[in-house]
């Protein structure tokens, strides 16, 4: 008999809460994970990741949600320091990473995670450009114009 997909996503934390309701029930990791996965297909949680939250549901655990992990939270790709790389970019699409750092006092490796993360750019030929082209960008690629 095949399996209903539901339409729809179901989140990491929904499906933690599936994972502690039938490990409560007696229910092995990999059953649990073949249930999850007729549900939520490739964006099922890995099978290694239900076994340990089966385990820690066993071991008495209550919540589903994370707990607080230290050290420093990630803040270099914000908004606020998104904005000024884009405008840097936005004025010379040729600059490097380095220069980029220099006027925007942002670390090279958090502006090269801005650029290609947040902004989904990559440096072809010493400029910066989208990740993916439109038919008129590709047409228009190979022709000497400024940025």
């Amino acid at each position: 008999m095949e399996s209903a997909r539901v339409s729809g996503t179901v989140s990491i934390e929904e499906q933690r809460a599936y994972i502690k309701i039938e490990t409560l029930r007696g229910k092995k990791p990999t059953g649990i994970h073949s249930a999850l996965s007729d549900v939520c297909g490739e964006l099922t949680v890995d099978r290694s990741t239900v076994s340990r939250w089966s385990n820690r549901f066993r071991r008495g655990r209550v919540s589903i949600h994370d707990d607080p992990r230290p050290g420093r939270p990630k803040t270099s790709t914000d908004e606020r320091n998104v904005k000024p790389v884009a405008d840097a970019l936005e004025q010379d699409c040729r600059v490097t990473c380095e220069e980029l750092s220099e006027v925007t006092g942002i670390p090279p490796a958090s502006v090269y995670r801005i650029l290609t993360n947040d902004l989904k750019k990559r440096k072809i030929s010493a400029r910066w450009v989208p990740h993916s082209l439109t038919g008129e960008e590709k047409q228009n690629a190979w022709t000497l114009q400024p940025c």
